[in-house]
């Protein structure tokens, strides 16, 4: 796990930073912005502990921390809702993020673990957070520019784990898509919708989108119809593309399809 320091940003930030707040070292909000808030609260906390006071959270500091701060059935607050919206962002599922590590949560962690390789307890720890935080676990979609939780449904349901390998292709598609535009920002407007979702947008009774499999688009400095046409050509007969006033489709269904 990475050294965090005074300018850090990041989710590793913000869960030390609640994890602080946990054991009662306050630093403000836990907004992943490492300030120094967040420098004193370490240095307090690293004081109390006897370790060495640097301000700087390195592998002493996280060993105490994840020791002191090792979430099980039974525990609570908002160290186990973090863990739970991460848990359901990655699709395993934790239930309503309700602060309560339960029998949901604790299967959710299981079936995390034993996704990466980790040994199957239940409890998380320094281990089980780095699978979390960076990925790991086996077959969870990941790319340089984009995350699982951007292709989630609108209605705030995570991309199932059996459609993972339909989102992790059309990752791809979108990195090369960013790339075709001078690495321009993309903003995903649709990506996974559930089928009463679907159906409430008029979606296609067989869209693409069920399967997370599709992803409706913007490119930052780019009008629609010059992203169709750029993706109606790096597509190919890979997938589908449409055209639409404000944004644009495209979809890794295995064969063209344009509109």
């Amino acid at each position: 796990m990475q050294q965090i320091k005074s300018g850090s940003r990041g989710e590793l930030v913000a869960l030390v930073q609640l994890m602080l707040h946990e054991k009662g070292y306050s630093c403000g909000s836990a907004d992943g912005i490492f300030g120094t808030k967040t420098e004193s609260a370490v240095r307090s906390y690293q004081k109390a502990k006897g370790l060495s006071v640097d301000g700087i959270v390195g592998t002493n500091t996280y060993a105490k921390l994840f020791t002191e701060c090792l979430l099980k059935d039974g525990s609570r607050g908002e160290l186990v809702k973090a863990l739970q919206t991460r848990l359901n962002e990655q699709g395993y599922g934790a239930g309503t993020a309700d602060g309560i590590f339960g029998s949901n949560t604790e299967q959710a962690v299981k079936a995390l673990q034993s996704a990466a390789g980790l040994a199957v307890d239940g409890k998380v720890g320094k281990n089980t957070w780095t699978a979390l935080l960076e990925g790991k676990a086996a077959g969870v979609p990941a790319s340089a520019h984009f995350k699982l939780s951007e292709f989630k449904c609108k209605d705030g349901t995570a991309v199932p784990a059996k459609y993972y390998a339909n989102c992790q292709k059309l990752m791809n598609l979108l990195e090369e898509i960013r790339a075709a535009c001078g690495n321009r920002a993309i903003t995903i407007t649709s990506g996974y919708r559930t089928e009463s979702y679907n159906k409430k947008v008029d979606g296609a009774k067989q869209s693409q989108h069920l399967y997370a499999a599709a992803a409706d688009i913007k490119v930052s400095g780019k009008s629609a119809s010059e992203v169709y046409k750029l993706c109606d050509r790096l597509v190919g007969s890979r997938g589908g593309v449409g055209k639409y006033s404000t944004f644009t489709h495209v979809d890794v269904r295995g064969h063209k399809a344009r509109w």
